[in-house]
C-alpha cells in the first residue's frame, strides 16, 4: 500500500518542476522591444525681428507619439510646457520678441507622455534641449552702404560699442572710421562704399560694461548687405576688457565679404 501512494507523488513533483521551468525559459525569451523617441530643437541660436506678436519656437520629436506629450521647459529661467499632439511630430512654444535687443533661452526639461506603454521611452536629446533668441531689428536696405548692428546679453544694465576700423587697428579708441557710442542696448553704424578697396576690422569696445570683469558676454552682430542679403554672427567676450576683434570686412569695389575672427582682445 505504501508503494502505490508514494508513486503518483514523485510524478505530480517531476509535472510541477517541469511546468515552472517552461515558464521561466518562456520569460526570458521575450525580452521587451524599447522604442525611444527624442525630444528637441533644431537650431542652438535664432535671430528674430522684434513683433508684437509672439514667436512660434519649434519643438521637434524623431517620432510621433501615439497619444499627446507634456512637454516641459524653462523660458530665462521660468518654468512652462507645451503639447506635442497626439499624432504629431512638432510642438510650439510661443515666445515674446517684443522688445528690439533681448536675448531669451529656452531650455527643455522634461517629457511626460500621457498612458505612456512600458515599451516606450522619451527623453530630451542632451545636444539640442537649449536654444538662445536673439530679438535684433535690422535697417532697410541701403545700396551704397553695408549696414552693422550691434547688440548683447543684459542690454538693459551693460554698455558696449560699436567701431569699424582700417587693419590692423591701431588705438581705436582715437582711430575709428565709423563708431556708435550711444548708451542705448544697441550700436548701429554704416559703412559706405566709397571707402578705399582693403581691409576693415569691426570691433566691440566693452570698456563700460558695467558686469564684472570675470562674466562672458554675449555679443551678436547683424550686417545688412547693399543687396539686401542679411548676415548674422555671434561670439562671447569677457566682460570689462576692452577692445575685441569680431569681424573683418573684405572690400572690393562695391562688393563685401564678412569673415568672423576668434574674439580675442587687441
Amino acid at each position: 500500500m505504501k508503494k502505490i501512494k508514494f508513486i503518483p507523488l514523485i510524478l505530480i513533483a517531476i509535472a510541477l518542476i517541469t511546468t515552472s521551468c517552461a515558464i521561466d525559459d518562456d520569460d526570458a525569451l521575450v525580452p521587451a522591444n524599447i522604442t525611444t523617441k527624442t525630444v528637441s530643437f533644431a537650431d542652438a541660436e535664432i535671430f528674430v525681428p522684434s513683433s508684437a506678436t509672439p514667436f512660434d519656437l519649434s519643438v521637434f520629436v524623431d517620432q510621433a507619439f501615439g497619444t499627446s506629450a507634456l512637454v516641459e521647459y524653462t523660458m530665462n529661467g521660468a518654468a512652462d510646457g507645451t503639447t506635442i499632439r497626439f499624432g504629431n511630430t512638432v510642438g510650439n512654444i510661443p515666445v515674446d520678441v517684443s522688445e528690439n535687443g533681448s536675448v531669451i533661452y529656452v531650455t527643455l526639461t522634461n517629457v511626460s507622455v500621457l498612458n505612456k506603454p512600458d515599451t516606450v521611452d522619451a527623453v530630451i536629446a542632451a545636444d539640442n534641449k537649449t536654444v538662445k533668441i536673439i530679438v535684433l531689428d535690422t535697417p532697410a536696405t541701403n545700396p551704397s552702404a553695408l549696414q552693422v548692428v550691434l547688440s548683447w546679453d543684459n542690454g538693459a544694465s551693460d554698455d558696449l560699442d560699436l567701431y569699424i576700423t582700417v587693419d590692423p587697428p591701431s588705438n581705436p579708441a582715437a582711430n575709428w572710421l565709423e563708431r556708435s557710442w550711444t548708451v542705448t542696448p544697441i550700436e548701429m553704424v554704416s559703412f559706405d562704399t566709397f571707402n578705399s578697396d582693403g581691409t576693415y576690422n569691426v570691433l566691440v569696445d566693452d570698456t563700460y560694461n558695467f558686469s564684472p570683469s570675470s562674466d562672458q558676454v554675449g555679443i551678436y552682430l547683424a550686417v545688412v548687405h547693399t543687396d539686401g542679403t542679411i548676415e548674422y554672427f555671434s561670439d562671447t567676450i569677457t566682460g570689462g576688457s576692452g577692445f575685441y576683434y569680431f569681424v573683418q570686412i573684405e572690400k572690393v569695389g562695391n562688393a563685401f565679404t564678412l569673415n568672423q575672427v576668434p574674439a580675442t582682445p587687441i
